[in-house]
């Protein structure tokens, strides 16, 4: 199978970087703080999370941490950079993205937790669902799951190196929401193509091997749940972490199994400013 290697080129990310090089190189607040050297150390310090993201939901429980809560990701480094905030908390993915662009960062050691990454059925697809679970059970034990691994771990935070996997289903239809800002794990490109993304890998093989023909719809992350709800998409896929409560959203979804894990860490400032690294 042939390696494609796809860099980032979506309109978010220039976006992104325009609004960060703008707002950081505004006032520099000083550093009263000491360095965070534990986990243990956050005992009251304020951690900047994204709302209803994997973080977000495994820091709730934690009541000696005063959680705020973001719409997206730059929000969360400008929060830092002005000392909104003591500390943000990423997966290793989204962290790995963020010091591929920034520097002046520094991961705290050892992780706080980990998240799997899901892909979500709408109810009535249950049976679809357990076959889903029953090819990811066999796909694990496989040396193709082995290298998916391999590649999650090599990620570099810039490059996603993906196989071209054709989709070949001509059977039952099942229409597929995706988040295309969540790169690495599912983004879609400029050329018309299915989307890609380390999160819908075992969802094209699946259908692949089911015979089941998949409709890709671009989306976001609200539009995908309130999508599931309505009955307007039958899948869901794309940053979907299985720290979420699945029993309340059991009315109208079901999740799979994880495709896969990953730590979940606190960052925090190492400067006063955070910078762009120019790629």
């Amino acid at each position: 199978m042939n390696l494609r290697k796809r860099t980032i080129k979506r309109g978010t990310a220039a976006v992104f970087a325009v609004i960060l090089s703008v707002l950081l190189a505004g006032c520099k607040a000083q550093r009263n703080d000491t360095p965070v050297t534990d986990v243990s150390d956050l005992g009251g310090r304020k951690v900047g999370v994204g709302i209803a993201c994997d973080t977000d939901y495994a820091l709730t429980v934690r009541k000696d941490l005063k959680l705020v809560r973001y719409d997206e990701l730059p929000g969360i480094l400008l929060a830092l950079q002005y000392d909104k905030v003591d500390v943000m908390a990423l997966d290793e993915l989204l962290w790995k993205f963020t010091s591929y662009s920034h520097e002046g960062l520094r991961l705290v050691t050892p992780a706080f937790g980990t998240s799997g990454y899901t892909i979500y059925f709408r109810s009535n697809l249950k049976t679809v669902r357990d076959e889903f679970n029953e090819f990811l059970s066999q796909y694990r034990q496989t040396e193709e799951y082995a290298a998916f691994l391999n590649r999650l771990e090599a990620f570099d935070g810039g490059t996603y190196n993906g196989p071209d996997i054709p989709l070949t289903g001509t059977g039952r239809e099942l229409r597929v929401a995706v988040d295309a800002s969540g790169f690495p794990r599912s983004f879609a490109e400029a050329d018309g193509g299915a989307p890609s993304g380390y999160d819908l890998e075992a969802l094209k093989l699946f259908a692949n091997a089911y015979n089941y023909r998949l409709k890709f719809v671009i989306s976001s992350y609200d539009d995908m749940i309130y999508g599931l709800q309505g009955g307007i998409y039958d899948v869901a896929a794309g940053f979907l972490s299985d720290l979420r409560d699945a029993e309340s959203l059991s009315s109208y979804l079901c999740t799979t199994d994880s495709l896969y894990e990953v730590p979940l860490y606190f960052i925090e400032k190492t400067q006063n400013d955070i910078k762009l690294i120019e790629h």
